[in-house]
């Protein structure tokens, strides 16, 4: 709730028994060092925008799903109101590269150059994160790449059927345009959508083994679960030893603290015992 971004994903979610609807949605929300889930029985925006509402959050990455945009909408009404800072939407590059990786199977000489672009993108990021003391130079550089993308895109689609998968990828390029060159300009913001998905990777996988959920609670205690698990992961802290500490200091009286805080603890520990 704290952080000035947040990305944020869902994927469906089975209710076996237990509800009327069996189709529900597992939400997820995360930072570098946090993983939040939530279950709704709904794709709504409305469950986004609540989040939102109670947040400090000023860039939101995600894929342009409507939900997302009815969220940061409702969000921003309200801050307007409270003049609070708005915020702003960070869209996934990895979803526009897709788009063309697509099209390529249809018109491979012509996707090869966006492709191409978005080989060069990825690796001059991978070096800003390598040298953080010069990201922001070397950021700025990624513009070109975007802007010759751009140029490519509008002097070009007219040039096939709207119905194309190439036009598709092209139209999603230039509607989203700021939106996925928004990152550039900011040196905390990601380029793309891809840790929370990767977040998301074991309830999808999981729920090939078990199916769903039977009840309300059940689908509760599952979002609690993957909050905990994924946010010792995100922190390279081990689930088991972090759930067994907890528990024994919350039957102490102790108060809570998750996964971040732990291994902070447990770094503060070992410099004093050195």
């Amino acid at each position: 709730m704290a952080s000035s971004w947040l990305h944020a994903d869902e994927t469906p979610h089975r209710m076996l028994e237990g509800d009327e609807r069996s189709h529900w949605y597992l939400w997820g929300f995360s930072t570098k060092t946090t993983s939040y889930f939530e279950c709704h029985d709904t794709r709504s925006g409305d469950v986004a925008s609540e989040l939102l509402v109670q947040s400090k959050c000023e860039y939101l990455v995600s894929d342009v799903y409507t939900g997302y945009t009815k969220a940061i909408k409702v969000t921003n009404e309200f801050r307007q109101e409270k003049s609070l800072p708005l915020i702003k939407s960070i869209f996934c590059n990895a979803h526009a590269r897709r788009y063309f990786k697509q099209a390529g199977e249809s018109f491979p000489d012509e996707a090869k150059f966006f492709i191409t672009q978005y080989r060069k993108i990825y690796r001059l990021e991978s070096i800003a994160n390598e040298l953080p003391d010069r990201k922001s130079i070397i950021r700025k550089r990624l513009h070109k790449y975007f802007k010759k993308m751009r140029d490519k895109c509008l002097s070009e689609v007219i040039g096939y059927s709207n119905k194309s998968s190439l036009v598709k990828a092209m139209n999603y390029f230039l509607k989203n345009y700021d939106g996925l060159t928004r990152f550039i300009d900011h040196n905390e913001l990601p380029i793309d959508n891809n840790p929370q998905e990767r977040l998301l990777r074991s309830p999808v996988i999981g729920r090939k083994t078990w199916l769903g959920t039977h009840s309300h609670r059940g689908a509760d205690t599952a979002a609690i679960l993957f909050s905990i698990i994924e946010s010792c992961k995100l922190n390279q802290v081990n689930p088991s030893e972090y759930l067994k500490k907890l528990v024994h200091d919350l039957h102490q009286g102790k108060s809570t603290y998750t996964p971040k805080e732990y291994k902070d603890m447990a770094a503060q520990l070992t410099v004093q015992t050195r």
